[in-house]
């Protein structure tokens, strides 16, 4: 067998090969746009929850309450929806509130 014989051989070969494995459906523009709809759906939904349930216990902490230390024993000391809490619940933020 001369050296093109083998070199049309092997890309026969390799040629079979390749076609023989299954390719992935290209996805389309529109199911792409459609799995990150449902993506970011999906993530709007999970933080609504987390609000809703962090609100419900808070509301349940306050309603709890039977003095001033309690109440603020409710206040929440750390990240709520992962964003830092602003400001300190004092009169001196109040009165620059009243001040603008």
């Amino acid at each position: 067998m001369g050296k093109l014989a083998k070199a049309v051989l092997g890309v026969a070969l390799l040629s079979g090969v390749v076609l023989a494995v299954p390719s992935k459906p290209v996805a389309t523009r529109e199911t792409k746009a459609q799995e990150r709809f449902e993506h970011v759906k999906a993530r709007i939904i999970n933080m609504i929850d987390k609000r809703i349930s962090f609100l419900e216990n808070h509301k349940a902490c306050v309603e709890k309450a039977q003095n001033w230390k309690e109440l603020r024993a409710c206040r929440p000391k750390r990240k709520i929806w992962g964003r830092p809490i602003r400001g300190k619940y004092t009169g001196k933020s109040i009165r620059k509130w009243k001040k603008k």
